[in-house]
């Protein structure tokens, strides 16, 4: 009986093996999914910034051809002073002018600012390609590395479950088939040990009386409180 004993404790450990390298097989895609996610949000700023600098390239033409209009329209004003007659009509030419010139000037001014905020632009817009060439490249670092983890888990999968069925093999079907059903009952969870007088399941304290049956491993109990099968420690 003590054989089977140590079959249904291996057993535990095996599943409980299990269920961990389960679980960090399915944890690999998430992380793979944060790369991923790095990866777009990259790009999308980088959309962005283009689609600033689209615009900020259509206003400067728009300026452009409005300074031109602009100076074009100072020449035809210029040229009204020659033909002026009275010193009213040339004083008004003057001021024309004068007012065309402050016009153009403040045009100048706001292409100038904005060309230097296009440029600013690019260099961010070339700062922002290097950062999504960097995330395309970790992207595909944790892709190999997660594919080789994904082989070795795979690999550790197999000799767990060609050792779990070893150790079933081993096992009466009967308290197989109890032990399956405790595990269905508690999550995967089915043996317990006596520490201290105290179940490892529950951490709470045994009868004596029970501790005594347990003690010879004749035959199986399970603790009185969360019905986890109880041994004696190995």
């Amino acid at each position: 009986m003590r054989d089977q004993f140590q079959c249904l404790l291996e057993l535990q450990q095996v599943d409980d093996r299990l269920r961990a390298l389960a679980l960090e097989e399915q944890r690999l895609p998430q992380r793979l999914r944060e790369y991923e996610a790095a990866c777009t949000e990259a790009r999308q700023q980088l959309v962005q910034q283009q689609a600033a600098i689209e615009q900020s390239e259509r206003q400067q033409r728009t300026l452009e051809r409005e300074i031109a209009g602009h100076q074009d329209g100072l020449r035809k004003t210029q040229g009204k002073a020659h033909e002026v007659k009275t010193n009213k009509e040339y004083s008004a030419v003057l001021a024309e002018i004068a007012l065309g010139q402050q016009r153009l000037e403040a045009l100048e001014d706001q292409l100038l600012a904005l060309m230097e905020a296009t440029d600013q632009q690019r260099q961010a817009s070339r700062v922002q390609e290097q950062r999504v060439q960097a995330a395309l490249q970790e992207l595909a670092e944790q892709q190999q590395q997660i594919q080789q983890e994904q082989v070795l888990l795979r690999r550790n999968l197999a000799a767990e479950q060609e050792y779990r069925q070893h150790t079933v093999t081993a096992l009466d079907a009967k308290l197989y088939e109890q032990y399956q059903k405790v595990a269905a009952q508690h999550g995967g969870r089915v043996v317990a040990q006596l520490q201290d007088s105290v179940c490892s399941g529950c951490h709470l304290k045994v009868q004596p009386q029970l501790i005594s049956e347990i003690r010879l491993q004749t035959q199986l109990f399970t603790c009185p409180h969360c019905r986890l099968m109880l041994l004696w420690p190995h």
